[in-house]
């Protein structure tokens, strides 16, 4: 299993319609290919964990840094990982306005890892990145 974390730049004038247009193709797209994960938008940002089969999840990637919709594409981590993060998402999606249970669910597992820092049996270097850098957006660490 490999995974993939990179954070990007919104394009300015990105609309609501086209990120749901966007989700809607990724999440068929990322079902057939054995691809789970997780993309979280706030405050004109991107920060997507992608997991899945190295081949595809870097076919993908390769995808994503042509896509216009965004800029500043930063890899910030990837590498092989015993398990999957997500791996009941095809792609979980956050906006981060409003509560709700993902945004409940991210700031609990925020939380709980500020508190007790990554002792987890299936934490990687990945992982621990990916959850970096959403308190960092939510401005919890």
């Amino acid at each position: 299993m490999y995974c993939l974390v990179y954070q990007s730049t919104a394009s300015p004038d990105l609309r609501p319609a086209e990120i749901d247009a966007l989700l809607e193709k990724a999440r068929v797209f990322n079902r057939q290919q054995g691809i789970t994960g997780c993309l979280i938008f706030y405050k004109g940002a991107f920060l997507q964990y992608l997991e899945g089969n190295q081949l595809k999840v870097l076919s993908l990637f390769d995808q994503i840094l042509k896509d216009r919709r965004h800029s500043n594409i930063t890899l910030l981590t990837h590498g092989q990982v015993a398990t999957r993060e997500f791996p009941d998402w095809e792609m979980a999606y956050e906006t981060l306005f409003g509560e709700n249970a993902l945004i409940s669910y991210l700031k609990l597992r925020i939380h709980n890892d500020l508190e007790e820092p990554f002792n987890k049996p299936a934490d990687t270097p990945a992982s621990r990145q990916f959850w970096k850098q959403v308190g960092q957006m939510l401005r919890l660490g």
